[in-house]
């Protein structure tokens, strides 16, 4: 495996050399305006944060805050930037204070991302109904468990026993 020539350079924030060619399928859990420690000294700056553990948090430029915007329905507040589905790649010709460099870009078209479910297993049934009970939903647990329609059955028979 060779070195990208950037990581010589360490960055709170994802960069081109943290994905070293490759496109990132991720979720937008939320954006946040926020001081920012950058190449060219501090600034604030729109930085994505995502769903997905183990990535860092994203500087969005320009063009990448008004690409999340579209995907949000062209809502014009940070905060409503919530759980977007984005592709990111890296684009060799970004221009940069005159240059152009290696830079993280977003796909115009938005990602489908499969999410690798947990099976519901019988020892799991006591904390689904729990969870059930404590006033979540059928489907809040199906975004975090897979199971039957007979499983199913048995956490809401089991959630309105008492």
């Amino acid at each position: 495996m060779k070195t990208h020539w950037k990581k010589a350079f360490k960055s709170d924030y994802l960069s081109s050399s943290d994905i070293d060619g490759q496109e990132l399928k991720l979720t937008i859990k939320h954006v946040k305006y926020q001081e920012c420690l950058t190449q060219s000294g501090k600034k604030f700056c729109n930085v994505a944060h995502f769903v997905e553990s183990g990535y860092k948090p994203m500087i969005l430029n320009v063009t990448n805050t008004k690409q999340v915007k579209k995907f949000s329905g062209n809502k014009t507040h940070l905060e409503d930037y919530n759980n977007i589905k984005v592709q990111i790649y890296v684009d060799a010709r970004v221009k940069f204070a005159g240059d152009f460099v290696e830079g993280l870009r977003i796909r115009d078209k938005q990602p489908t991302i499969e999410k690798k479910l947990t099976p519901l297993t019988e020892d799991k049934i006591e904390g689904a109904v729990k969870f059930i009970k404590g006033g979540k939903t059928m489907n809040d647990l199906k975004q975090h468990y897979s199971f039957d329609k007979a499983t199913e059955d048995k956490i809401l028979k089991l959630s309105k026993d008492e």
